[in-house]
């Protein structure tokens, strides 16, 4: 008789949201024993944070139509490797282009953030965009939220897909 085993954390969560309204996602996250995770928690020999994120909306064909990150997003792959700059600058998505959306260090509730959040108890994720940004055309595309976890006691780099599913746009009458 054969076993199975499944490696996928991610779950499957259909998000909708309207077009032209800002975004707003809190997350509470639990580790496998049930406690709160603690996202806080820095990696104290290279100044960059144990957790990072990224949330790319697609097309359902492909196309990159947005993505997000946490104000340090540090993929050598696709990015630059000194992390103060490690993704594509802010820019409104349109027709022709990908558009990218980090915030700044000023605004600790934009992007993604990974730390704790002022009136919430308890650790939350916080995923916000502004309106503008939310300006792609309605309709439904697919999604997903990736961590990339590297702590400071090792060189284990872990990416982990957290959440993935169908992103639903809905038109809006009043335009901002």
């Amino acid at each position: 008789m054969a076993e199975n085993l499944n490696t996928d954390v991610a779950a499957e969560i259909n998000i909708t949201a309207r077009r032209n309204d800002t975004f707003k996602l809190l997350l509470e996250v639990k580790d496998s024993n049930g406690a709160t995770l603690d996202l806080n928690n820095g990696n104290t020999t290279t100044a960059k944070p144990e957790y990072q994120a990224k949330m790319t909306i697609m097309s359902e064909s492909g196309d990159e139509i947005l993505s997000i990150f946490s104000l340090i997003w540090d993929d050598a792959a696709e990015h630059a490797t000194d992390y103060t700059g490690a993704h594509p600058k802010d820019r409104v998505p349109t027709a022709t282009q990908t558009g990218y959306y980090t915030g700044g260090a000023t605004d600790a509730l934009s992007g993604i953030n990974l730390e704790a959040q002022a009136g919430n108890a308890g650790e939350k994720v916080a995923i916000i965009v502004p309106y503008d940004y939310m300006s792609f055309q309605s309709g439904t595309y697919k999604y997903d939220l990736q961590i990339r976890y590297n702590p400071d006691s090792t060189n284990i780099l872990e990416y982990t897909t957290w959440l993935y599913g169908k992103f639903i746009l809905k038109a809006d009458i009043t335009q901002s």
